[in-house]
């Protein structure tokens, strides 16, 4: 059963230059997607029962498709560390989202760059 649907303006990316191993970067993108959300006014109440999520890429002008493999490796952590942050989830961990799946969508340009996040109960 889907309990949520939103798309949001943000824009990941895959990080293909390297994440490298410093936590600067990640604390610095997290602290943007949280404060982002913030002003969006996704703040929320924690899903009550195990959720998936399905995350959606919308991909915007002159943005070319990744590899299926990159599409939740760079920055959807953070993002999905500040939903946390913003009270969407408990915890990231798997007793609270038990599955994550990555998509892309190149047919709406002119909605993206942007994430749309659906949110199901698991059942």
């Amino acid at each position: 059963m889907l309990l949520l649907d939103v798309t949001l303006p943000l824009e990941i990316t895959n990080q293909n230059d390297g994440q490298g191993h410093s936590f600067w970067r990640k604390h610095k993108q997290r602290l943007q997607y949280q404060s982002d959300l913030r002003v969006l006014g996704h703040l929320r109440k924690p899903f009550d029962e195990p959720v998936r999520i399905v995350a959606t890429r919308i991909l915007g002008k002159n943005q070319r498709l990744w590899d299926s493999s990159s599409v939740l490796r760079g920055s959807y952590k953070q993002l999905e560390d500040a939903m946390v942050a913003c009270g969407w989830f408990v915890d990231d961990g798997p007793k609270y989202i038990t599955e994550t799946v990555g998509r892309q969508d190149d047919t709406q340009r002119s909605n993206g760059p942007a994430i749309r996040l659906q949110v199901y109960a698991v059942t």
